[in-house]
């Protein structure tokens, strides 16, 4: 009898044993399908989400288009330049929104303004971007560096230069790019940037394919002040103020008296370029597009750059 007892509650041992290793197979198995269908739905509404924001930035460059045909001046009163409220969207991976904000980027200060087609520094444009490093409180013999950065040759600009030797010298090893910049951000790899120094100083400069004007009717108070040590920050203010209320200025009259005329004449009135950031949320996805939009003269558009989830 003892012998049948012990032989039943071996058994007995054995079945829950059993039980156990099935319970707790079925429920990896259930929280490996329940950890599938989670990443499913989440590739599914990050793929709707770029498409959300690739149809957002068709419509924006349609608005530019029109934009154009409507106006040869760009201000801040127009439609493209309002920032887009949050916008719902429905899907097949979840309900969600977008919002989007389209800016002037020759509303800022062109990095690649900086060296000619013959590798030689432009003295106005060099003065104009030390000036801007000094409004921010920024040293401008970093200036010296950015341009050993973009120009072909391996002499260092004095005081503030640096060339190969430099960057060599680094963990890991760096080479100067020896070209223009292709993004705005590129500055933060420049000997002498902090990471302070480019949080100030990114919402002011961009990097552009091309020189190009200042958009006078769009830029900020701090891309106007460094235009020239002439025009003032007041003043500068009271332009971005006037060109608000009226929808643009007059170049000739609202800068008479406080800009030189050959400066006068590298401002301009019509943009070519802007940056398009469209965020999209669906779930527990955000995605962030940004577009670089070049706009020819004839109201045509062209998307030149897009960057997922950091500006450029």
């Amino acid at each position: 009898l003892n012998a049948q007892r012990q032989r039943g509650a071996v058994a007995l041992i054995f079945a829950l044993l059993y039980v156990a290793i099935i319970a707790s197979f079925v429920a990896t198995i259930s929280y490996n399908i329940a950890l599938d269908i989670r990443r499913t739905q989440s590739l599914l509404q990050q793929e709707q989400a770029r498409h959300v924001a690739l149809g957002a930035e068709d419509w924006i460059a349609s608005v530019l288009r029109d934009d154009l045909s409507a106006s040869a001046t760009d201000h801040p009163a127009e439609l493209w330049a309002q920032p887009l409220p949050p916008l719902p969207i429905e899907g097949s991976g979840g309900a969600g929104f977008i919002t989007g904000q389209i800016v002037d980027l020759q509303s800022r200060f062109n990095l690649n303004n900086l060296i000619d087609a013959n590798n030689e520094v432009v003295q106005e444009e060099m003065e104009r971007f030390q000036l801007l490093l000094e409004l921010l409180g920024i040293d401008i013999q970093l200036a010296e560096a950015v341009v050993d950065w973009m120009d072909v040759d391996s002499d260092v600009r004095f005081p503030g230069g640096a060339e190969e030797d430099t960057y060599a010298a680094r963990v890991p090893a760096l080479r100067t790019a020896n070209m223009p910049f292709r993004s705005a951000a590129e500055i933060a790899v420049v000997e002498g940037f902090t990471t302070e120094m480019v949080t100030a100083l990114l919402p002011h400069i961009t990097a552009l394919p091309e020189r190009t004007g200042i958009s006078a009717n769009t830029a900020g108070a701090v891309v106007l002040t460094s235009l020239d040590r002439n025009l003032t920050q007041a003043d500068a203010e009271r332009l971005v103020a006037l060109s608000q209320e009226q929808g643009g200025l007059e170049l000739q009259v609202d800068f008479a008296g406080l800009l030189p005329e050959p400066v006068i004449g590298t401002l301009v009135e019509q943009t070519s370029y802007f940056q398009i950031t469209s965020v999209v949320r669906i779930g527990s996805v955000r995605f962030a597009m940004y577009s670089l939009l070049y706009r020819d003269p004839q109201g045509q558009t062209a998307v030149l750059l897009r960057s997922f989830g950091n500006p450029f």
